[in-house]
This record gives C-alpha cells, structure tokens and sequence, in this order.
C-alpha cells in the first residue's frame, strides 16, 4: 500500500507528519484527512473566535495531493 503523509497547520504552526500512513490509495488518503479536521478543531477548540485548521497530503514523492481546510468562526450576538 502506498504511504501518505499528513502535514497540519494550524493557530500553533506548521506539523510535519516524518512518518505517514498506509492508504488504499489517493482515495482513502482524502478521507483519512476529511476525518483529521474535525477532530483536531473538536479537541484544539480556539482561544479567540476565528481558527482554521490545514491539512497537506503529500504521496511518497513529497508531492502535495491533496489540501483540507476547516474553519471555525464564532460570532457573539
């Protein structure tokens, strides 16, 4: 199976995944990241009330794939 790495941005920087993850494929890869975003903004919840979480996937040439982004934004009323 191919190996696919993970690299997260978010408000505390850049997160260079060194080891990767066996996907199906590209397919597999795409929701394996879908998945990642919600749980890292659900247990990292920001501090102020805008906060957007990246997520890189590269293939085994360190070519960029894919690229996920989630962004919460809370608004007082």
């Amino acid at each position: 199976m191919p190996l696919f790495y993970f690299d997260v941005r978010d408000g505390t920087g850049f997160h260079r995944d060194d080891f990767g993850s066996e996907c199906d494929g590209f397919e597999d890869a795409r929701r394996q990241a879908q998945s990642l975003l919600p749980d890292i903004v659900r247990h990292e919840l920001p501090d102020g009330e805008l906060h957007t979480v990246a997520c890189d996937v590269r293939d085994e040439t360190n070519r960029v794939v894919y690229r996920g982004k989630i962004t919460f934004e809370g608004s007082r009323f």
